[in-house]
């Protein structure tokens, strides 16, 4: 199946749009450290270390891409061994077939990029409600998505800056690149790009004049569903939204890589282009789906970056 083919599949669907619940999530059948969990009718997987730091936990909220389930995600990222690695709490929702059949979340629909409802607002309740029952630092989670869920994760920090202090994006594209099921198999084949629209769009979502966090993008150059072409467009809006302009290219781990800081010399964005990784996950587990081996750790060097000393 062509890649325009698989992208009309993934997104030509009609949704429900619902509002969030608020409240403590309840609790279901706990797989150990896996556990399950529910707030309101959104389900959810959360990872929580056995040796949890002598300092508060740090939120990693994990957004899977179409298809997918929170446990394929887990297993295909390895997010859960680095989370024990690290003393993190990592939070994975879960999109139902009854939201999309393609389990995509709807990051094209515009019911689904405000904090007032939809599902960004479901996703900001539930990392707040699970951040607060198990004491994670406030204001500080860092939200890592993969194609549908790195489109998400832009809508989510665009939504609620004050929660999100770094993003991990691999397949993913700019901040309303595409409005509804037309719109977005535009955006993902790359047409209508452009990195300075998005990021003026983000900072109008924020009431902010200025966005400065941490962003480590990733992208294949052979991605044939979500255009390579997008991480140019990520890069733009990213920098746009720090005011950042310096930046500094090499070759890292054989993948084409660009690095900026802020005026004070602190790492603000990354970005990965990696040489033969379709529509995957670099570095994954090939046991899961949407994974390429070969690569450099995606979920590695994203909570390097992302976590690293100022």
């Amino acid at each position: 199946m062509s890649g325009r083919r698989v992208a009309i599949a993934i997104v030509g669907v009609a949704l429900i749009a619902v509002v969030a619940a608020h409240g403590a999530p309840a609790s279901r059948k706990d797989d150990g450290a896996f556990r399950r969990g529910v707030l309101g009718r959104r389900a959810y997987r959360l990872y929580v270390p056995q040796r949890p730091p002598a300092d508060p936990l740090s939120l990693v909220v994990a957004l899977h891409g179409c298809w997918q389930t929170p446990e394929d995600f887990a297993q295909g990222t390895r997010l859960n061994e680095a989370a024990e690695r690290r003393g993190l709490l990592v939070l994975y929702p879960a999109q139902s077939r009854w939201d999309n059949v393609s389990r995509c979340w709807n990051w094209f629909d515009p019911a689904h990029q405000s904090r007032r409802s939809g599902e960004v607002a479901e996703l900001v309740a539930l990392a707040q409600a699970v951040g607060r029952e198990h004491g994670a630092v406030a204001g500080r989670a860092v939200v890592i998505g993969f194609s549908a869920g790195g489109f998400m994760a832009v809508n989510l920090l665009c939504a609620a800056p004050e929660l999100v202090a770094g993003v991990g994006v691999v397949a993913g594209g700019p901040y309303r690149c595409g409005l509804g099921p037309e719109g977005a198999v535009e955006c993902m084949g790359g047409h209508k790009l452009d990195g300075v629209a998005s990021a003026t769009a983000c900072l109008a979502a924020t009431g902010r004049r200025s966005l400065a966090m941490r962003a480590s993008l990733w992208h294949g150059d052979r991605d044939s569903v979500v255009a390579p072409v997008n991480l140019a467009a990520l890069e733009t809006m990213f920098a746009r939204l720090a005011g950042l302009t310096s930046r500094v290219t090499e070759t890292r781990d054989g993948a084409a890589y660009a690095l900026y800081r802020d005026r004070r010399g602190d790492l603000a964005i990354e970005t990965w282009l990696v040489p033969g990784l379709g529509h995957a996950w670099s570095g994954g587990d090939p046991r899961a789906t949407h994974t390429w081996p070969p690569g450099p750790s995606a979920t590695d060097h994203i909570l390097d970056f992302l976590q690293s000393p100022r």
